[in-house]
């Protein structure tokens, strides 16, 4: 079904004041997104991926882990795909369920997307973001970068605009650029939302948290929140438009370019990477970059990063270039990097894998190289590391293009969040950075992030160089070589760094556990950064990670009343430290047992040479300061136990010799087939040959019990057969030898 040439002009008209679509016109828009639709099964999910990958403007639902995918194929693309596919077949089910979805006009002034609360519209975007300027006005700014194809042409529409974010008043003169972009695609509703949350998210942290403070120092975060904004119009009444609303060469309802295939560098460079039918999904324009809101985005990423890269395709850009380009696209959950219209790596390769891959292990998606089953060309990625040589990612992020609030908020946007963070973390060198050990789970004996002067700065973190996704293989770690720590000054500004040992003495692993008791007493109360960065046995850097703390005055420090509880088995005693304190104190531990052994554990085990009484002490010291406690203890030997047996046939008796130094024992008790024997020595007989386990069990007048278990084994008794009587000889056969033996005693008789 296809409308009017006259009405996608009315469309498209009414699109650049307040839409106002007919429910009519987009029940005919939904009706084309959903015509030819097929369910593909292939052979196995690695398959459906490249499929999810090469098809992603045919995708319209089911999920490449499941190895299945509902993909709109004309003719020709279901041809095309036939060879890699193990069915293809109508969705005729899919079909139903779509019809029975009314696409909702917008009505005046929508904050969010009709049955999608979560999801802004393009209005409440840049409503959204303009209120962040105002409310950080040291942070934010607000620029217009372009406009969209109906404002350009027609001088009514939307603009593209790029919300910046960093120090305004401090930090690098060239700080390194993290561009984002989302929403090119009109159709992909959770990416425009992540991009806003993650402005948000920052300028809720900025001046709080020590990690945004140092990116927002050094980086500058460039967020194009809609790419896109008069095609997200139609996408925002329910309809699965792609494209823009460029509606100068098709007639039909499928009008618009892929601005995704529109892209100057490799536009058009390789047969079937994108298409020239001006109605199809792919539709790659008239010409290079010719749609005004891939200008915006290409002379805006232009102005943002210097170009690193030579004019060979084989040229690499230097390992230090600064800056990371993500174009963040729903939906399939992968981590995508350059080439796409080629299966050769591209030559930054290696390292925009490594940086793929650890992306990859914070929102938990698939990273790999962006070919799929067959090449695509003219995508976003030409102009930043194509062009420019800035490391280029696609995030293919959740599960829909419509996404549900409830996964969005759920997992979408948490873990997205996470790796958007990770990017700025590294974006100073993301070709270097990504290959060296990341730090995790740090934590400091902070209250309220506030510490009395007097009292030592405890640190406890993890240290990994294995925090990347293990997909296919993964990317190679190594051993920890050594962290360090700095204090209010930049590790790489700083005179001096303070080493950090591992916490089992030791950095020979990938992970490493550290610790560290830092004298805080010569700092001034008020707020302090502390800065941890760590190098693996490769010499790679990782990325700095930081924290705030704040000194106060000095308190007056009182060791807590130390207290412990044993629990013995005969010589081998744990103790357990119930010591109760605050947590911000750093307590030192020391155990004193017998015969001058010690211990600094906090819970140790000690085993005691010989039974005894005791007295085991407790000190616990904080700032110089100690106090201590100790307890009687009484500590009893294990009863010795042997146990022997004499087996006959099925019969046996067992036999048990038992001693104490604790003092007298008391009478063995024997389990024996579930049957309760009691006695030194006890006779049982076994009804079958066999193998059995016998328990025996004593107890000494201290109490103290030992068991032990020996193996019987016990054969039945021969049985003796009598001999069959001989059978009676035949008469020839008897006489002969009757003959025989008479001849034989008459031999016998005449030699004697």
């Amino acid at each position: 079904m296809f409308i009017s040439s006259l009405a996608a002009v009315w469309l498209n008209t009414a699109l650049a004041g307040a839409p106002h679509q007919s429910a009519v016109q987009l029940q005919q828009l939904q009706q084309l997104s959903s015509d030819n639709a097929r369910i593909v099964r292939f052979a196995s999910p690695e398959q459906a991926r490249l499929a999810a990958i090469s098809l992603h403007d045919a995708l319209l639902g089911g999920h490449w882990q499941d190895s299945s995918l509902i993909l709109q194929l004309d003719a020709a693309a279901e041809a095309r795909l036939a060879p890699y596919a193990e069915s293809i077949h109508p969705a005729y089910l899919w079909q139903q369920q779509q019809a029975a979805t009314t696409p909702q006009p917008l009505t005046e002034g929508a904050q969010s997307i009709p049955g999608y609360a979560c999801y802004p519209t393009v209005e409440e975007t840049y409503s959204q973001a303009e209120q962040l300027v105002r409310d950080y006005p040291g942070y934010a700014s607000w620029h217009k970068i372009g406009s969209g194809f109906a404002k350009t042409k027609r001088g009514t529409g939307y603009d593209l605009y790029v919300l910046k974010i960093t120090n305004r008043n401090s930090g690098a003169a060239n700080k390194a650029k993290l561009l984002v972009n989302s929403a090119i695609h009109a159709r992909e509703y959770a990416t425009a939302a992540l991009t806003l949350e993650f402005a948000k998210d920052l300028l809720n942290k900025a001046g709080k948290d020590a990690d945004v403070d140092w990116m927002l120092q050094q980086n500058e975060v460039h967020l194009v929140l809609q790419t896109n904004p008069e095609g997200r119009k139609i996408a925002e009444t329910g309809v699965s438009w792609r494209k823009n609303i460029n509606d100068t060469s098709c007639n039909s309802g499928t009008f618009g370019v892929d601005l995704n295939r529109n892209f100057s560098f490799g536009w058009f460079a390789i047969p079937n990477g994108s298409s020239g039918n001006s109605c199809d999904l792919t539709y790659r324009g008239v010409s290079a970059g010719s749609e005004p809101e891939v200008q915006a985005l290409e002379q805006y990423a232009r102005s943002l990063y210097p170009d690193k890269r030579g004019p060979a395709r084989t040229d690499a850009a230097p390992d230090n270039t600064a800056g990371i380009h993500i174009d963040v696209h729903s939906f399939s959950e992968l981590v995508l990097w350059p080439w796409g219209d080629t299966n050769t790596p591209a030559p930054n390769g290696p390292a925009l894998k490594a940086l793929g891959h650890k992306l990859a292990w914070f929102n938990n998606y698939v990273p790999t190289q962006s070919i799929g089953l067959y090449p695509t060309d003219g995508t976003s990625d030409g102009v930043s590391y194509g062009e420019l040589g800035v490391a280029a990612i696609t995030f293919e992020i959740g599960t829909a293009f419509f996404e549900s609030c409830a996964n969005y908020q759920a997992n979408v946007l948490p873990d997205n969040l996470r790796a958007l963070y990770y990017a700025l973390r590294v974006n100073t060198a993301p070709y270097l950075l990504p290959a060296g050990p990341d730090v995790s789970q740090l934590s400091l004996n902070t209250m309220a992030d506030n510490i009395a002067r007097n009292v030592p700065l405890q640190l406890k973190a993890l240290v990994s160089d294995s925090q990347s996704s293990g997909y296919n293989g993964g990317v190679a770690s190594q051993a920890i070589q050594s962290v360090e720590l700095t204090l209010d000054q930049w590790p790489d500004l700083a005179g001096s760094s303070i080493s950090i040992n591992a916490t089992d003495g030791k950095f020979d692993a990938a992970n490493e556990f550290i610790s560290h008791s830092l004298d805080i007493s010569g700092l001034s109360e008020g707020r302090h950064a502390l800065y941890l960065r760590a190098k693996d046995s490769a010499g790679n850097h990782g990325p700095v990670y930081a924290r705030y703390f704040t000194v106060t005055a000095p308190v007056v420090i009182k060791p807590p009343v130390p207290d412990f509880s044993v629990e013995c088995q005969f010589l081998r005693c744990l103790f357990r430290n119930t010591t109760v304190s605050d947590a911000s104190l750093p307590l030192e531990f020391s155990w004193t047992f017998a015969e001058g052994a010690t211990s600094t554990a906090k819970d140790p085990v000690y085993t005691y040479n010989s039974a005894g009484t005791y007295q085991p002490v407790l000190r616990v010291t904080v700032a110089g300061q100690t106090e201590q406690h100790s307890k009687t203890l009484q500590v009893f030997a294990e009863p010795q136990l042997q146990l022997s047996s004499n087996c006959q046939n099925l019969s046996c008796t067992l036999t048990a010799s038992a001693s104490s130094v604790n003092g007298p024992v008391g009478t063995v008790q024997w389990t024996v087939n579930n049957q309760m024997l009691s006695g030194q020595s006890v006779n049982v007989t076994f009804a079958a040959a066999g193998t059995y386990q016998v328990v025996a069990e004593v107890s000494d007048s201290a109490g103290q019990k030992v068991q032990k278990t020996l193996s019987v084994t016990v054969t039945a008794p021969v049985v003796v057969t009598p001999a069959e009587p001989a059978a009676k000889s035949s008469s020839s056969g008897g006489s002969l030898g009757f003959g025989s033996l008479l001849l034989l005693c008459f031999i016998r008789r005449r030699a004697h």
